[in-house]
């Protein structure tokens, strides 16, 4: 443990340097995030007045991509509701009528095809016109094809209703029409927002960046003071605990000394007895005599083992003191204990775990244990044992314990 101290001590200075060298510097550190931080807070608004422009801004793209969206919606769902045979109806005019010349001329203003009927027919014939269709992308027309498409646009009969009139067919294509020149209008003023929201985002960022640092520069400051403190009441009780350990073993001589006494001459006396008597007598005289002994001494805490003395609890013994030191008599002492035990607590406590020790005892003919002694000593070895190898001579040297 002293050793563990001691390299315990060695890091904690090593640290304490460390930290020392942190905190001259902290101060310089944080006199120039407050100086970067100020500047860059003078030259713009606070956090959350940026954030509010940065959410008008996507609020007022969202308002004008939504005028857009619903027409492109509809506009592929009619596209997905064509088949061939829509498209086939369209091919079979020699001489389209001037609604479905009109609305062929604008798609092929944004297929890049030519506007006559001959290469509207061909455009009708490949297999892949409505996938075009639906994969137009919609993004990135050129304002050329936009400007070119507005002469269709423009005509008050190129609507979905006065087309339907003609072409069911025809309808969707000009459904489809419109919902790209819509959109590509839309786009066109929605444009510069994205990019001004992305700067707004990234200004945004930056600021709460800043706040983060200040507040884990004041959080970080906070856990070294408090891991400090943790780190000096550990290297406390690990000198608290070597100083402990040093008092047990300078009085090992006394304590293992009233020990021994105590399981010799304890069983028979009160706890009062035991205690005034024997103890403060005994703690005394070791201490006139120079003995090195611990004032508050205990049995229990010498010899007791808590685990085995919770069990022996959950099996009946009582939870006082006294019980529990003429328990751990019965099992530390060398002479057979004669247990005075009248209200039967004790003794079918004692016995229960010892029961299969005394039956190999019996089975070798040993003499263990006399139990509720009725007549002699004699008698009853004779009753229990079936030997008759003792005789009146012989003596009985027994521990006597008062659970009463």
């Amino acid at each position: 443990v002293k050793n563990g101290l001691t390299k315990l001590l060695e890091t904690s200075e090593l640290v304490d340097k460390m930290k020392q060298d942190l905190s001259d510097l902290e101060p310089v550190l944080e006199q120039k995030f407050n100086v970067s931080y100020g500047e860059t807070r003078c030259g713009s608004r606070e956090p959350k007045v940026k954030a509010e422009e940065t959410q008008a801004i996507a609020d007022d793209a969202q308002r004008d991509l939504d005028e857009a969206l619903p027409a492109l919606d509809s506009a592929n769902k009619a596209l997905n509701a064509m088949d061939k045979a829509d498209i086939s109806e369209i091919r079979v005019f020699n001489k389209p009528p001037d609604l479905v010349m009109t609305v062929m001329e604008a798609v092929c203003i944004l297929l890049n095809n030519k506007t006559d009927w001959a290469s509207a027919k061909q455009l009708l014939g490949d297999d892949n016109f409505l996938k075009k269709l639906m994969e137009y992308d919609k993004d990135n027309i050129k304002p050329q094809k936009l400007q070119k498409l507005q002469k269709c646009i423009t005509n008050p009969d190129f609507a979905p209703d006065e087309v339907e009139k003609v072409s069911k067919a025809c309808k969707s294509m000009c459904m489809w029409v419109r919902a790209m020149d819509l959109y590509s209008r839309v786009l066109k003023e929605v444009g510069p927002k994205p990019e001004k929201l992305a700067t707004a985002q990234v200004r945004v960022c930056f600021f709460q960046r800043f706040d983060f640092i200040g507040f884990w520069i004041v959080g970080d400051f906070k856990l070294h003071t408090e891991q400090e403190k943790n780190d000096q009441m550990a290297g406390m009780r690990w000198q608290e605990s070597i100083t402990l350990f040093e008092q047990e073993i300078n009085n090992v001589i006394g304590n293992v000394f009233i020990t021994a006494a105590c399981v010799a001459y304890y069983g028979a006396f009160t706890s009062h007895y035991r205690q005034l008597v024997l103890i403060d007598h005994w703690i005394t005289r070791c201490q006139k005599l120079g003995i090195p002994i611990s004032d508050n001494f205990s049995l229990i805490n010498i010899l007791g083992d808590p685990y085995k003395i919770r069990k022996w609890n959950a099996k009946g013994l009582p939870w006082d003191n006294v019980s529990t030191e003429n328990g751990i008599l019965v099992m530390r002492g060398r002479r057979w204990p004669l247990m005075i035990d009248p209200q039967d607590q004790v003794t079918s406590n004692i016995s229960k775990p010892s029961i299969n020790a005394v039956f190999q005892c019996l089975s070798k003919g040993d003499f263990c244990l006399l139990e509720r002694l009725k007549q002699t000593f004699k008698h009853q070895t004779v009753t229990h044992l079936h030997t008759h190898t003792y005789h009146d001579t012989n003596t009985l040297h027994s521990t006597h314990l008062h659970f009463t």
